[in-house]
């Protein structure tokens, strides 16, 4: 039975079996609490002894040591120092990064550590959410806090952090120092790595977090390669204004050049081609066109229909791996 569920039982039963069962997230806290760690990122100084440019959150994923955070808690270290829950301490070992999703792997010298499993849970707006992390640097570690899912398939920023995730809007309280830690469901269930919160004047109870189902292959293709690879298909392009094709209006995404020797212009693909459909599925807009490409990898062949003056063509393209000095894949 779920922890949901023994608490639902417990509401319904007797006072005192109510104090004996947690409330979810007193639950949840005890369950997660041990795998989440701090990170301190230290940096050389002009006098030249590192020193703490930062500290976040972590969450252990594999008993042997592996630790996913954000990128930008470990982006620029020297040296990073891991505290787990009991004092210990460890040098961490960047494994790799991957700045496009906010997302790295660390790891510690250490084994048979309780890792927190993340979930193939997609959640539910209104549902408990419940997030755990170090605010305001270590003197506060493992801070808990709760409130609802908020909102999913967020979007923040442009290129590929827009394409690659939706994000899991939340009101639990995401403060600096919480980046890197998990939110959880009321099962106790990791639902996501917190990332960011909107801070501007006059907003509030607005955090963000990366879902686990987009977590779990960043952090196995960060373990197996130190990277990961992505599809590139050798394009720039922006949303397209409506066309008409044989009586019917349709959108998609109109390509503003075709980059020389990609896989785009290699299937022939040519600027002012309209995409209106990846292997079938329709694509309206830009967005939709960088989610589906992420569902593919470098090698694979997908078939893209578009439009082109007043025709509807198809043509196969077979994706190569985005080059490492492109920041953003198209």
């Amino acid at each position: 039975m779920s922890l949901t569920a023994i608490g639902l039982a417990a509401l319904l039963s007797s006072p005192a079996a109510v104090k004996a069962v947690p409330w979810p997230p007193i639950a949840v806290a005890r369950e997660v609490s041990p795998s989440v760690v701090g990170i301190v990122n230290l940096q050389g100084s002009p006098d030249g002894p590192l020193i703490a440019r930062g500290s976040g959150s972590g969450l252990i994923v594999r008993s042997d040591g592996y630790i996913v955070t954000n990128d930008h808690v470990v982006s620029g270290a020297s040296r990073l120092k891991v505290l787990l829950q009991g004092g210990k301490t460890y040098s961490g070992q960047l494994v790799g990064e991957d700045p496009l999703t906010d997302l790295a792997v660390v790891r510690i010298p250490a084994h048979g550590l309780r890792a927190a499993p993340l979930t193939r849970h997609n959640p539910e707006v209104g549902e408990m959410a419940i997030a755990i992390g170090n605010p305001m640097g270590l003197g506060f570690a493992r801070t808990v806090t709760v409130g609802v899912v908020s909102g999913i398939d967020r979007s923040l920023g442009q290129g590929y952090a827009q394409r690659a995730y939706g994000l899991i809007q939340t009101d639990a309280a995401i403060n600096p120092g919480n980046s890197g830690g998990p939110l959880c469901d009321a099962d106790g269930e990791v639902i996501g790595i917190n990332s960011v919160k909107i801070s501007s004047i006059g907003f509030e109870s607005m955090g963000f977090a990366i879902p686990s189902q987009v977590v779990s292959p960043v952090v196995d293709a960060l373990i197996a390669h130190g990277r990961v690879p992505r599809p590139w298909l050798g394009i720039s392009a922006s949303d397209a204004p409506a066309v008409q094709l044989g009586g019917k209006t349709r959108t998609g995404v109109a390509l503003t050049a075709v980059n020389a020797g990609g896989p785009a212009a290699q299937a022939g693909l040519m600027p002012h081609d309209v995409i209106l459909a990846l292997n079938g599925r329709p694509i309206a807009n830009l967005a939709e066109l960088y989610r589906e490409l992420a569902k593919f990898a470098p090698g694979n062949v997908v078939r893209i229909a578009l439009a082109r003056q007043g025709q509807v063509l198809e043509r196969p393209v077979r994706l190569q791996a985005l080059p490492d000095h492109l920041g953003l894949p198209g």
